[in-house]
């Protein structure tokens, strides 16, 4: 069976992004795996890309207000929809007039697709009440963490942790600065702890930018009076995953303050380096952290601090009783899962 996989997230923005990690993993376990066979369309022509007959097409994003998906569809297609965020918090997510119209082509366009990918159960649920798509053509497929992103010796993380200038006592986040990741009250948190302990946020977008995503984020640190307890690190090595995971495993917890995730990739992250995970008991964070995080049952600083307080009581067996068993549950998702599942809904299609 051929596959064409649309690789063009893995050259644009997206390249960093979750929608970027999706696509390299999911390519990788795939051309790894003997019962398709894979062809990328950015190692491909316009011309060739026209006359090549694929059995199965698939698309890895679809986004709501851009033409990611043609009208004229050439072969069995597939694509994956990670989340209708957009369109569950619309004033957050302002689309212009161009927007609107690309939205109505997009919708038009999905119509004609034979089978969706999505992120989880809660995603599935979303689809279906904002897209319209019928509940049979849509597989939930999970993802995993970077297998490469796995606890340090002492010496290593101590070499990274001088490099990187973490503070001694942190709180993390890892991700973008949208507005559903409710940056503003995960930086409040620090207002209700003591003040040795700082924030550590770490993505691409954590740098001076006329957005009000980042306004808001400035306004917070100014108001909880925080400047110099918050530090942004932008730039990370993306080809040493050691890197990330001390800076991970470093943390006194990580916080994922989302108001709504698709899936919340860096929960697994965490989990997989060993550090205790706190998030909100909302959209598919249920679903993904099982019950081996912190849930607050309210998106609010309080509520984040009251579970800051709780990981600080713990004594070192306690710890690393709970860290024990989060780990056990993130190495239950694996890419290798991933690319199985998906082959089969290519199997499905091409029957």
């Amino acid at each position: 069976m051929k596959v064409l996989l649309d690789t063009s997230p893995l050259s644009d923005a997206n390249a960093t992004r979750g929608i970027g990690t999706y696509t390299r993993f999911l390519l990788d376990r795939l051309l790894n795996n003997k019962a398709i066979e894979v062809f990328q369309s950015g190692a491909m022509s316009e011309d060739e890309l026209k006359k090549f007959k694929a059995d199965v097409v698939h698309y890895p994003y679809f986004d709501f207000f851009f033409a990611t998906l043609p009208l004229k569809l050439i072969g069995k297609t597939v694509v994956t929809i990670h989340d209708v965020i957009p369109l569950i918090f619309p004033k957050h997510y302002p689309t212009g007039k161009i927007g609107k119209v690309n939205f109505l082509r997009q919708k038009l366009a999905l119509k004609a697709v034979n089978s969706i990918i999505t992120d989880s159960q809660s995603s599935k649920k979303d689809i279906i009440k904002y897209l319209g798509v019928p509940e049979e053509k849509i597989a939930v497929i999970y993802l995993a963490a970077n297998p490469k992103l796995q606890p340090l010796t002492k010496e290593n993380l101590n070499k990274y942790q001088r490099k990187l200038r973490l503070p001694k006592n942190y709180l993390l986040y890892v991700g973008d600065i949208n507005y559903n990741k409710n940056l503003p009250q995960l930086i409040k948190t620090l207002k209700f702890l003591e003040k040795d302990i700082k924030l550590v946020c770490v993505g691409n977008s954590f740098h001076p930018q006329e957005i009000p995503e980042w306004e808001a984020i400035e306004k917070q640190i100014a108001l909880s009076d925080v400047n110099n307890r918050v530090k942004f690190i932008e730039d990370i090595v993306s080809d040493d995953p050691e890197e990330l995971a001390a800076i991970y495993q470093g943390a006194l917890a990580y916080i994922q303050p989302s108001l709504y995730e698709g899936f919340g990739l860096p929960i697994l992250e965490a989990m997989q380096c060993q550090t205790p995970v706190i998030c909100g008991k909302n959209s598919s964070l249920p679903e993904i952290a099982g019950q081996n995080a912190i849930l607050v049952a309210e998106e609010k600083a309080e509520n984040f601090a009251e579970a800051v307080k709780e990981v600080l009581t713990w004594k070192k067996k306690d710890r690393q009783a709970f860290l024990d068993k989060t780990s056990k549950w993130a190495n239950k998702f694996s890419w290798e899962k991933t690319a199985k599942e998906t082959i089969k809904v290519y199997q499905e299609l091409h029957q």
